[in-house]
């Protein structure tokens, strides 16, 4: 009966996400037609004229930064970035900057309700069950041991912040859990920034079974031996069949799929630019598209939000309209350009401005404009652009680094295997490049994968190719590591972590 109450509860919730969903897309109309007019009173108000340099991030972006933060108060905080740099940056994130990302993100999934005729609105995010300095953090950061009744319906992985879930999740791990709320709840969207993180919880429930259904074999042959927190947080979880999935996932010795488990899934956000097509590979597997649905995020860093979704039907384009962000361009030879003067199939360098301390700032980001939709550019990441790593003047790049590992992948999908690539400087006694399998690979391989790796490189790097002939630079280094394993080395991963293919230096 209570499953059945609160799916009546979530019926009426679908409404009220849904019904704004429609006036939120005419805002979002209303602002790409007064665009050009809102980007000129923005640099007006920061001060942004023609001789205004554009910066990366250094001292004087930091103390720009930091004298915004002095202005702000106690209501300052600072988020880090994921350290694709060598030095994690320290970005300003105010009470109120938080609050409207927050809505941000509401607005955007409230319209893909909408657009795309999402039957159950309920929403699962897999946040980390950590906390750090990472800005995910700080948007999932709860005031409220346990939040409202109504938030608990609409989002149930809200209840994870509570200290009788972390202990569960110090007894039966993360996945446990995961699966144990997703059972129990039946939400209809799955949400992830990072599609590494649903891809790996998946490869776990497949992977290792007995472990991943623990908490659920425990719960539903002992329930009475769960604290009463547990049993409140189950009762406001509650849906319509959870003791008969429950059962079953508890009764079962093999691995079930996720529409066994939580039925009313039927669609996944997170973000597809850049460098996780691995992890969308792997995930199509697990959810497949004839029955779950992929919804493109919208491209946000540490710094700002870069794009927002614009939905036309099924249609979705991406819009550099974020609001109180100015937006420039940097093209190939080196000119300053407006949004709307960007060409279709061109590469362009993103450069913002905002009220926290950005004053043409370089983000390092590049953006293929697919089209123009009502004369904005339709802008897809492509890579970080001074993504590479030089020794000796060879200056690998990571474009590079994933032509080789696409290469490898082609010519010796046996030894590759499902594994995740990246390469890793390492300054040893002999400087050399270190590629990291994780996952699946066959070990005794490593030797010839290390071969055709050096040789890949040197193919597409001449200057990689002079310096190992010179002996400046060591033969690359090929190593396994298990996801678990990986996973372990780097707490608060799901928050944090970008499978880059060169990332940070390493001994």
């Amino acid at each position: 009966m209570r499953g059945h109450i609160n799916d009546g509860g979530r019926w009426v919730i679908g409404w009220a996400v849904k019904l704004p969903g429609w006036v939120f897309g005419g805002l979002q109309c209303f602002k790409i037609r007064t665009f050009r007019l809102n980007q000129r009173r923005l640099k007006r108000k920061y001060g942004i004229t023609s001789d205004t340099p554009v910066l990366s991030y250094g001292p004087e972006v930091a103390e720009s930064i930091r004298a915004k933060a002095l202005k702000a108060g106690r209501g300052a905080k600072f988020a880090k970035t994921s350290g694709s740099t060598g030095k994690p940056k320290e970005l300003l994130y105010t009470k109120w900057r938080l609050v409207v990302l927050k809505l941000i993100f509401s607005d955007m999934f409230m319209r893909v309700c909408c657009a795309f005729k999402i039957k159950r609105t309920s929403l699962y995010v897999f946040s980390s069950f950590e906390t750090d300095t990472s800005l995910t953090s700080l948007l999932l950061d709860e005031r409220q041991i346990l939040p409202s009744y109504l938030s608990t319906l609409q989002a149930p992985y809200r209840v994870q912040q509570h200290p009788a879930i972390r202990e569960l999740v110090a007894r039966y791990g993360a996945v446990a859990v995961r699966l144990w709320i997703l059972a129990i709840a039946n939400p209809g969207v799955l949400y992830s920034t990072n599609p590494s993180t649903i891809s790996t919880f998946l490869d776990e429930l497949a992977c290792d079974w007995p472990r991943s259904s623990g908490l659920i074999k425990d719960w539903y042959h002992d329930p009475a031996s769960f604290a009463d927190d547990v049993h409140k947080i189950v009762r406001r979880l509650e849906s319509h069949g959870c003791a008969l999935r429950l059962k079953q996932i508890a009764t079962s010795n093999t691995p079930l799929r996720l529409w066994q488990c939580a039925p009313a899934v039927e669609a996944y956000i997170c973000w597809t630019g850049g460098y996780v097509k691995p992890f969308l590979d792997r995930l199509a597997t697990h959810l497949p598209s004839h029955r779950y649905r992929l919804v493109p995020m919208y491209s946000m860093s540490t710094e700002t939000i870069e794009t927002l979704p614009y939905f036309r039907g099924h249609d979705i384009s991406f819009l550099p309209i974020a609001p109180g962000v100015v937006y420039e361009f940097g093209d190939e030879r080196g000119n300053l350009l407006e949004a709307q003067e960007l060409e279709a199939g061109k590469l362009y360098a993103m450069i913002v401005s905002d009220p926290y301390g950005l004053r043409r700032y370089q983000t390092d980001d590049l953006f293929v404009c697919e089209r123009k939709i009502a004369g904005l550019p339709d802008l897809r990441f492509v890579r970080r652009r001074t993504l590479e790593y030089s020794f000796t003047g060879e200056k690998v790049t990571a474009e590079q680094l994933s032509e080789v590992f696409g290469r490898l992948r082609d010519r010796y999908p046996a030894l590759v295997g499902e594994s995740f690539l990246t390469c890793m400087p390492c300054r040893a006694e002999f400087p050399h490049y270190k590629v990291l399998l994780i996952g699946n690979s066959v070990e005794r391989h490593n030797d010839l994968l290390a071969g055709k790796c050096d040789e890949l490189l040197s193919e597409i790097n001449c200057e990689y190719k002079s310096k190992r002939a010179s002996n400046r630079l060591g033969p690359i280094e090929v190593a396994n590591i298990g996801f678990r394993e990986f996973i372990a080395a780097h707490p608060g991963w799901d928050a944090q972590f970008k499978l880059l293919p060169l990332t940070g230096l390493t001994r």
